[in-house]
């Protein structure tokens, strides 16, 4: 099953936790920042807090969200019956403001993965 990849950064962390919060507002906020530090791998927000504003600024990492993760917290912490298929659903129509690559590394990749032409030689 794919999962969806995002830039790792404070402002796409923000809008997973917003839309999170706008389908599942009984669930406890600082339950979210758990639940989606272990749908990066992290083992708690503590741990995922430093990496996030220390890296964030300075690195273009690309984290894999993982939303039976996130469903096995919220698990974890009280929260049953969200259905995992919804719960990945809306985290793959999340439109993330902070893109994979930045303007100048996202046009060349679209350069490279563009096929080239069937008469060309």
């Amino acid at each position: 099953m794919l999962n969806p990849s995002i830039r790792f950064s404070p402002s796409n962390v923000v809008t997973l936790k917003q839309a999170l919060r706008g389908q599942y507002p009984h669930i406890k906020s600082s339950h979210f920042d758990e639940a989606i530090a272990a749908s990066f791998g992290f083992n708690s927000y503590a741990a995922m807090r430093p990496a996030l504003y220390q890296l964030g600024a300075y690195a273009r990492l690309i984290v894999v969200t993982d939303h039976l993760l996130l469903l096995l917290r919220l698990e974890e912490l009280g929260y049953r019956n969200i259905a995992p298929e919804s719960l990945r659903r809306l985290i793959w129509n999340i439109n993330f403001p902070d893109d994979r690559y930045d303007n100048d590394v996202g046009q060349i990749v679209r350069a490279r993965r563009r096929p080239a032409a069937a008469n060309a030689g």
